[in-house]
Parts: C-alpha cells; sequence; structure tokens
C-alpha cells in the first residue's frame, strides 16, 4: 500500500459527493446550521456507520485500510485507531496483557489511566520509585532497577513503562525492554508523548525497539484531532476484545479520519517536519542564552542513563520563580504554555505554528524575562524527592466498590484512599484506591494548593477514603 493514501478519507469524501438525503444519526444531518455554522464543512463530515464508511468495532473496510497503513509507516504488526484518548489504549493493553489477580508492574509516574486499568481488571500493582534529578524533575526507572523487581517477584506478569514522561525525560527503553524479555514479561509502554519518535527519532522508537504493546497519543505532536490515540501490538495479544468493550460505540469520523490524513501527511513530509522542529528548538536555545532568569533543560542536565526529547521546551527560573509565576508573566506576553507546576513550565514543539511564530516566540521569551526581573520569586517549599510508597490495604478494584465517605484531609491521615488524588497537570496520581493516606502526603497537598498548584480528586478540600 501507498502510504500516502488515505482510504477514511476518501470514504467519506465519497459519501458526502453522493448529497443522499440523511435520515441517521446524527441529529445535525450534516448542516452546518445554529451553533454549528462555525464548524463549516465539518459538519458534512460528522457521520455514522453509514454505508461504505467501515465500522470501528468490525472493521473490514477503509477503517481496517486506515489502520494497516499506520502499523506499516511506524513499524508495528497492527495499528488500532483510537477516539477515547490514550486512556484507552493503556486500559486495553493492560487488561489484554494481566488477568484478575495477577501482577503489573508499573512506575510511580505512570498516568491516572493506568490506575483505571487495575481497578477494571482487579490487578494487583507493584509500584517502583521514581528517580528525581537534583532540582526535583522525575525520571523514571533504570534497567537494574527494573531486573531486581522481577527477579525479586517471579510472578509480574507485564510491565507498564512511561516514555517519555510528560516532562520530556526517556528513559533506556532498550535496556528495560532486554531486561523484559529476559524475564518472560510482557512490555507495554505508554508512549503517548513520543508518537513522533517512529518518524523524527526511530532509533527512540518503542515499537521500533521491539516493545510488545505501545499506546502513542496523536493529538498531542502528529496533528490529528483531540481524543485520537493509536494502540500499537506487537504480539499474539488481542487488545482489540477490550477496545470494544472500552471505547465509545458512536465513533467520531472526524477524529478517525484526522488520524488517517495525520499519518499521510507525516509519511509526505517526515523530513519537512524533523528540520522544522530541529531549527524551532535551536531558536529556543540561542534566545534562552540572552536571559537573566530563565533557563532550558535539555540531556547535559540529566544523569547519563536518561535522554530527553527535544520537542519538549522545560523551562524554570535560576533565580527561584516557581513554573506558576513563569506562566503568568508568560500570558502575559501573548503565550500559553502546555503546564506549570511547582518548578517547570513546558512548552511543546510541533510541525505546527504561525510562519512568524520563532519570531514572536523569542521576543516573548525575551519580555517575559524582563518582566521576572521586577518579580520577587515565591516558588513554594516543597520537597525534591519523592514521597516514600503509600501503604496499600487493598487492590484497586476492591477500593472502588468500598463505600466512601469525605473528610478534611488532617482527619483522613491513616485511613484508606477510595479514589484518585491528582496533581493536575500532569495527572501523576500521588495516591490511589486502596492506599493509606499519610500525614506527608497531607503536608504535601496543602503545600501544593497554598503554592495555586490544582489536585483533581478531592471535594472542597475534602478527601475521600473508604468508611471503615
Amino acid at each position: 500500500m501507498n502510504k500516502q493514501q488515505t482510504p477514511l478519507v476518501d470514504a467519506l469524501a465519497a459519501y458526502i459527493d453522493k448529497n443522499r438525503l440523511r435520515q441517521h444519526m446524527p441529529g445535525h444531518k450534516g448542516e452546518a446550521a445554529g451553533w454549528l455554522a462555525q464548524f463549516g464543512a465539518l459538519s458534512a463530515w460528522d457521520v455514522t456507520e453509514a454505508d461504505g464508511l467501515d465500522d470501528l468495532h468490525a472493521p473490514e473496510g477503509a477503517i481496517a485500510e486506515a489502520a494497516a497503513l499506520l502499523a506499516q509507516a511506524v513499524g508495528a504488526r497492527q495499528a488500532h485507531l483510537l477516539v477515547n484518548g490514550a486512556t484507552v489504549g493503556i486500559q486495553a493493553a493492560i487488561l489484554a496483557a494481566c488477568a484478575p489477580g495477577e501482577t503489573l508492574l508499573l512506575p510511580r509516574n505512570a498516568h491516572r489511566a493506568a490506575w483505571s486499568a487495575l481497578a477494571l481488571g482487579d490487578i494487583s500493582p507493584l509500584w517502583l520509585p521514581v528517580a528525581m534529578s537534583d532540582d526535583g524533575l522525575p525520571l523514571g526507572i533504570t534497567p537494574l532497577q527494573l531486573d531486581e523487581a522481577l527477579t525479586a517477584d517471579p510472578q509480574v506478569k507485564a510491565v507498564f513503562l512511561v516514555y517519555p514522561s510528560f516532562y520530556g525525560v526517556c528513559v533506556d527503553m532498550a535496556g528495560l525492554l532486554a531486561v523484559c524479555r529476559r524475564h518472560g514479561v510482557i512490555s507495554i509502554v505508554d508512549e503517548a508523548h513520543g508518537a513522533h519518535f517512529p518518524f523524527i527519532s526511530p532509533q527512540k522508537s518503542a515499537v521500533r525497539l521491539g516493545a510488545d504493546l505501545v499506546i502513542d497519543s496523536w493529538h498531542k505532536s502528529m496533528g490529528s484531532l483531540g481524543q485520537t490515540a493509536v494502540l500499537l501490538n506487537n504480539t499474539d495479544l488481542q487488545p482489540e476484545r477490550w477496545l470494544t468493550l472500552l471505547q465509545t460505540s458512536s465513533p467520531s469520523y472526524p477524529l478517525l479520519a484526522s488520524l488517517d490524513a495525520a499519518r499521510a501527511d507525516w509519511c509526505a513530509y517526515t523530513e519537512e517536519r524533523a528540520q522544522k522542529i530541529a531549527a524551532d528548538r535551536k531558536n529556543l536555545a540561542d534566545t534562552l542564552r540572552q536571559t537573566a532568569n530563565l533557563r532550558l533543560v535539555g540531556a547535559d542536565d540529566l544523569p547519563q542513563c536518561y535522554n530527553y526529547d527535544e520537542t519538549k521546551t522545560l523551562l524554570y527560573s535560576v533565580c527561584g520563580h516557581s513554573g506558576w509565576q513563569i506562566a503568568d508573566v508568560l500570558r502575559e506576553v501573548g503565550v500559553e504554555p502546555e503546564f506549570a507546576d511547582n518548578r517547570h513550565v513546558l512548552f511543546l514543539l510541533t510541525y505546527a505554528g504561525p510562519e512568524d511564530e520563532r519570531q514572536r516566540l523569542a521576543a516573548a521569551l525575551l519580555a517575559a524575562d524582563k518582566l521576572l526581573d521586577e518579580l520577587k520569586p515565591q516558588q513554594a517549599v516543597l520537597p525534591l524527592q519523592q514521597m516514600p510508597l503509600p501503604d496499600a490495604k487493598l487492590r484497586p478494584f476492591a477500593a472502588a466498590h468500598a463505600p466512601v465517605e469525605w473528610l478534611p484531609m488532617q482527619q483522613a491521615v491513616g485511613r484508606v484512599a477510595a479514589g484518585l488524588i491528582t496533581p493536575y497537570p500532569p495527572g501523576i496520581p500521588w495516591i490511589g484506591p486502596g492506599e493509606v493516606v499519610s500525614a506527608g502526603l497531607v503536608v504535601r497537598l496543602a503545600e501544593l494548593l497554598a503554592a495555586g498548584g490544582r489536585v483533581q480528586g478531592l471535594r472542597d478540600n475534602l478527601l475521600p477514603v473508604i468508611i471503615a
């Protein structure tokens, strides 16, 4: 097949050209009227499983062809198109790999989607602590750490790996996968933030390195619409059995078509896009050499066993401004970052952007740096080391089915959490259902909230715990 073909886009265009009277869902019938007027021609593309448009849950035609083309483009045996985000891919991969009661090994910086799979499948988690850099940047786990954990617990069925992290840190994926193969465990890679790797950094691509199951979030960096992702399979496992249970029964065709179109565009313009991203990174680095406060994190700032994804721009202030302060001054000068935390601010570099983006961004960074000169640093005093792993009393499945009460955080100390408590962004839970709430956790939560951070899972600063 020609990698630049777009079978699903073509099938939708052909359906629209037939100009049939749409006596089917959705109710707007393809008309760009009322509030849909602002969507223009996109309204006509929002259809259901009409004649010739295939079925996501039993693909045989255009959707099957689009998925096969994507698998071919990235070097996977099989690809599944996702319209419920990387979340559903993570859930399906874990549930396909582990039966109820079996053990999944995870790093503590796993996304909340992994927790939902643990609860849905009654899977037992084995958590590994994540190393931290000297300035509080979460790094990841090492092959030695993984080997020791698998040697100590031979009952582990599968390993879940985060690569790259939300911050752009890359673990030694080749080394970690070698350990998984040596111990005969299934490898699942949350590569949600690295969908571009197979194209612009193939030597970093988890699927090309031989991972068993890989989840890539294409909307993050590849140009498809929000909520789109892919699940790549190099095994005889059947994650599609879980996808058909977990994904919506009314998939969005504009979302599916955007995956098809984005894949074709990347196949056609890989070199140009890689050059554009590299030039943008160089422009940012050159600009930040002129700033008094702002600095750029790169591979040289990390221990030797880690690397960095240079499509991420992670900034911090050498003068001690918090990430939230940096984000505020960036917004004043016209820049909206991806996220900010106590220490860092993150930008995403992609193939897209206005023609004058480099000039505008350089000018904005210089202007923001001058505003920081006049701003007293207010970085919160948050620990730079990861909290100890919580004690676990129940598996997430059992905890999710237990009765709940909501308590002030101080009163929740010593009780078993009933839900995820998650600073957002980046969406990495600090504690999950079935784990004991510690005094240290409550202190950290109070500090984070006082510093302006956001936390999912609280209700009016009350914390959900299981009724004893």
